[in-house]
């Protein structure tokens, strides 16, 4: 309760800072939104319409007000509101954050339970290797990479949207792999599941190399405690004492990367769904920057901090199912 109380003056802090903050950012909305060759007079009614002729705190005061009650305003661009292009694009960001999330978990563990089990061995040195390419290496870079070699040279995997031009599909929930299923839509998953697997891949990279660091060191510290060494005096079978005690042991740590990462996944992946032209919450985000739309911005931010804020919450929960000594007091 104390966790979810807090979301409210963490959400009021962003709400000023992105508020003060993108209009103090170079280029005026009302020129942009009335054309480049509009008169004055135009460009002063287009600004006093959207009340940016009024002073910041009255505008701020406007906007708090209508999004306590839900409404995050009308994009200047789209002239839509806000919250309904939000959660229009959400989905695709939630798929394919989900997707990058399992790949990053499946290699980053196992990797790293691995080159702790086998510290100082080949795998061990070429897996942390890898981990440290992977934090280094540029999300865009790495994504024309993927495009040019899977995409362009052998022809094998989409380089960009969520389906192919010839495919339909009767959407249910946004999230196109699940509305393939329940629309017994084969076609369309396999599809839909080829267009996620070069943005997918991109965007696990850094998330798989933190996992796998993370899960070696905290995997490191459990199996050089006495307690392991009791189970594995017993004649337990040392699959067993990795799997069952040890790991449950480190996952504290392990569980923790992995809410931070969700969450920032979940934030919009601006430069993997900018790359592969994605429409998710990131490439909104960066269009309405560009467009210098302020209510798109400063709903996307909003949407974006409280997402964050509820994975993190999600994730101090499963602390107490993982290790039930943990008590919030």
């Amino acid at each position: 309760m104390k966790r979810l109380l807090l979301i409210f003056p963490v959400l009021f802090g962003v709400s000023v800072v992105v508020f003060f903050l993108v209009r103090l950012a170079p280029g005026d909305p009302a020129k942009i939104l009335a054309g480049e060759h509009a008169s004055l007079e135009y460009i002063q009614a287009t600004r006093t319409k959207w009340g940016l002729d009024r002073p910041l705190y009255v505008q701020y005061l406007i906007w708090l007000r209508n999004a306590l009650s839900g409404d995050l305003g009308t994009s200047i661009a789209t002239h839509d509101p806000v919250l309904k292009e939000i959660l229009g694009r959400f989905p695709a960001t939630f798929e394919l954050s989900l997707v990058a999330m399992v790949i990053a978990i499946l290699v980053g563990v196992t990797a790293g339970i691995i080159s702790a089990v086998k510290q100082y061995s080949i795998f061990d040195y070429l897996s942390m290797t890898g981990a440290l390419f992977g934090i280094s290496m540029p999300v865009f870079w790495l994504g024309l990479m993927l495009m040019l070699i899977f995409g362009l040279h052998l022809n094998l995997l989409p380089i960009s949207g969520r389906l192919s031009p010839d495919v339909t599909l009767r959407t249910v929930t946004g999230l196109y792999l699940l509305d393939a299923l329940l629309t017994l839509n084969g076609r369309a998953f396999v599809d839909a599941l080829a267009h996620l697997i070069l943005p997918g891949i991109a965007l696990a990279t850094i998330p798989t190399a933190l996992i796998a660091r993370m899960t070696r060191s905290s995997m490191l510290e459990i199996i050089r405690q006495d307690f392991i060494r009791t189970e594995r005096a017993k004649g337990l079978p040392e699959r067993m004492v990795i799997y069952k005690h040890a790991l449950r042991n480190a996952l504290i740590p392990i569980v923790t990367v992995i809410g931070m990462e969700f969450g920032l996944l979940l934030g919009g992946a601006i430069l993997t769904e900018t790359v592969f032209a994605w429409p998710g919450l990131g490439r909104y985000t960066v269009d309405a920057v560009y467009a210098r739309d302020y209510p798109a911005i400063q709903g996307a931010v909003l949407f974006i901090a409280f997402v964050f804020v509820m994975v993190n919450l999600v994730t101090d929960l499963l602390y107490a199912a993982i290790n039930p000594r943990i008590r919030y007091r």
